[in-house]
C-alpha cells in the first residue's frame, strides 16, 4: 500500500514519470528493481556483451 502511494505522489509531481521505475536502474519498469545488486550486475554485463556483438557484426566498433 505504501509503495502505491509513493508512485502516486511521484506521478502527481511529474506526469512524465508514468511507467518509469523509481529504482533508477532503467527509464522504464521491467522488474529489475527486484534483483539483488549481484543479479543486476550480471544483467548489465550480458547487455553490454550483446551490444558489443551487435557493434562488431555491423562494423560499428
Amino acid at each position: 500500500m505504501i509503495l502505491l502511494l509513493r508512485l502516486e505522489m511521484r506521478v502527481k509531481e511529474n506526469s512524465e514519470d508514468i511507467g518509469r521505475c523509481g529504482c533508477g536502474r532503467r527509464d522504464y519498469c521491467d522488474g529489475s528493481h527486484g534483483l539483488t545488486e549481484a543479479q543486476w550486475q550480471q544483467v548489465v554485463a550480458k547487455e553490454r556483451e550483446a551490444a558489443q556483438e551487435v557493434a562488431k557484426s555491423t562494423g560499428q566498433e
